[in-house]
């Protein structure tokens, strides 16, 4: 929102529109730190381990089905393989430039780029084993899948004009949901330990914010 010379208030065009919307600032302040504290802990934890802990003993068969490959786990690993996760941001980003939020299209992309390369990188320096030779810290499916949901809650929250309280259940729902489903997906699949998907789930939580105040900062310099 802004003034024109005469002083009569305007609505700043779409594709103004910041990624971040002031509402959603502290909020995502706040989830940052949660995710970056979700992220170290773990991987501190577990580097260099090849079991699970204590915790993954604990959840690990509250969640294991007796025949796991069933079809809805296996779409939702789908999406996030790098076909399924190409697909999901590309979705999500044309719905974004449809809208005329580019900014917020240019995070989509962004910061599921980043959460790939950061979980990548993490990967060989925390050096957590699963099936002996397969790295598993963090989860790149449920870093990637939570970030797509963020940017999702962060595009619906400015379409829809909420209010900051609003604004933050919808960006923290989506961001839950998302990531709770891949993560339930990864778990049943045996094919990531349950802190794996929690550094996951940090991993978005730190990073899309930091994306989207990065591409605000640039833009506003431009």
């Amino acid at each position: 929102m802004g003034r024109s010379p005469g002083g009569s208030a305007r609505v700043d065009a779409p594709r103004s529109r910041p990624a971040l919307i002031p509402a959603l600032r502290p909020a995502a302040v706040a989830l940052a730190i949660v995710g970056a504290v979700l992220l170290a802990v773990p991987a501190v934890l577990y580097a260099g381990q090849t079991g699970p802990g204590r915790l993954d003993s604990w959840i690990q068969p509250r969640i294991n089905t007796p025949s796991p490959a069933w079809w809805g786990v296996l779409v939702v690993d789908w999406v996030g393989e790098p076909i399924g996760r190409l697909f999901a941001v590309l979705l999500v980003t044309a719905v974004c430039l449809l809208a005329g939020r580019y900014r917020l299209a240019l995070t989509a992309v962004g910061a599921v780029v980043v959460v790939t390369a950061t979980s990548l990188v993490l990967k060989e320096l925390v050096d957590r084993r699963i099936h002996g030779d397969f790295l598993s810290y963090p989860s790149g499916h449920t870093a990637a899948t939570t970030a797509v949901c963020l940017v999702l809650g962060l595009f619906l929250s400015d379409v829809l004009v909420l209010d900051r309280a609003l604004a933050t259940v919808v960006v923290t729902g989506l961001a839950l949901l998302g990531g709770g489903v891949m993560a339930y997906a990864q778990i049943d699949l045996t094919a990531h330990y349950p802190t794996d998907t929690l550094g996951g789930f940090g991993c978005a939580l730190l990073m899309v914010p930091a994306t989207a105040a990065l591409v605000d900062k640039l833009a506003d310099r431009r």
